[in-house]
């Protein structure tokens, strides 16, 4: 366990809601992105601007400077990524995105990459067109902005369009005059310069998660899906860790349900980015709410090393109900992720 103090937190719980120390208890334990044309129309906000359809930074460090005040991004009117994937779950008729696409998305849920990029995956930095292909988990980098509508279909990197592996530091390559790290993205797809060391059930170097289900007191079926990332995509890097609980009735749909959540974490990272550097925290924070997440690092930069470990209390049923036989819980701490440590 991370923090004995948990262990505090829910004795305190069970004095104000039951005023008894011995209660039914559920465990988890596990490992637990030629004519005449009309000029664009041109928007100007904070460190960037509304050009055509996408958001323009006009430098790197002014696109790192937007991601530090995320609000700017998120309140900007333009059709992102982040409203499309949303108004496709609304209205499943019209969708645009394809059924790989979609899965591949799901993994950035509620990550501000998907703010930042239009509808197409597009975005501009430092007069740089970037194309993120979540499906692929490769960007394609070009100067060349003419290349706008032929981007998402050129397969190979040449002298105008660079190609880089989602977990490539992008920025800080290109800084150094780096031509793209892949040639095509059939290598991509068959070496994905990816090294798999697995550490437990559910686990990777960079992502661990648990997922459990306990049945209710009133008909329902409560679920939790924690997990802890750091979530790479090229351009934005997250490490974060995060809880969900659900309920449903009847399978196969769950809705979201406010509980009481606490989050403790112990995280030690070395940021690429030298004004970031080196950071480390222990802490621990509670929310009522269905969603729970705290993000320990966000930036342009990816990170050179680092280690997180997190610990989970999440109350079954919130105020609809409780597990069966009474108030129940899950408490566990999940697997260490980590780089360079």
């Amino acid at each position: 366990m991370i923090f004995n103090y948990l262990t505090l937190i829910f004795m305190k719980k069970q004095i104000l809601k039951l005023g008894v120390f011995v209660l039914p208890v559920v465990f988890g334990w596990g490992c637990i992105s030629g004519s005449i044309e009309e000029e664009p129309k041109i928007e100007s906000i904070a460190n960037f601007k509304v050009i055509g359809k996408s958001l323009s930074f006009d430098s790197f460090e002014s696109y790192e400077n937007s991601i530090q005040n995320p609000e700017s991004i998120t309140k900007t009117p333009f059709t992102s990524l982040a409203r499309l994937v949303s108004n496709e779950e609304l209205n499943v008729n019209k969708r645009v995105l394809s059924d790989e696409q979609t899965f591949a998305l799901k993994e950035y849920e509620n990550s501000l990459i998907l703010d930042i990029l239009d509808e197409d995956g597009m975005v501009v930095i430092d007069g740089k067109l970037f194309y993120l292909d979540f499906v692929n988990k490769v960007a394609l980098v070009t100067s060349n902005l003419d290349l706008r509508e032929s981007l998402k279909d050129i397969h190979n990197g040449s002298d105008e369009v660079f190609i880089f592996s989602f977990e490539d530091d992008i920025i800080g390559l290109l800084e150094e005059g780096s031509t793209g790290t892949i040639s095509s993205l059939s290598q991509s797809i068959t070496e994905n310069n990816r090294v798999n060391v697995f550490v437990g059930d559910n686990c990777d170097w960079d992502e661990c998660r648990y997922n459990n289900n306990v049945d209710g007191d009133t008909g329902y079926e409560y679920r939790v899906e924690a997990k802890h990332v750091y979530q790479s995509s090229g351009i934005y890097f997250k490490l974060f860790s995060q809880a969900k609980h659900m309920k449903r009735q009847s399978p196969p749909i769950y809705s979201a349900e406010d509980t009481d959540i606490t989050i403790s974490w112990d995280y030690w990272y070395k940021s690429k980015k030298n004004s970031i550097g080196t950071r480390y925290d222990i802490g621990t924070r509670s929310k009522w709410d269905n969603v729970f997440e705290i993000q320990h690092y966000a930036s342009s930069r990816g990170l050179e090393k680092y280690r997180l470990d997190s610990e989970f209390y999440v109350e079954v049923g919130g105020d609809h109900g409780s597990g069966i036989g009474g108030f129940t819980y899950w408490s566990f701490e999940l697997f260490r992720i980590s780089k360079g440590m």
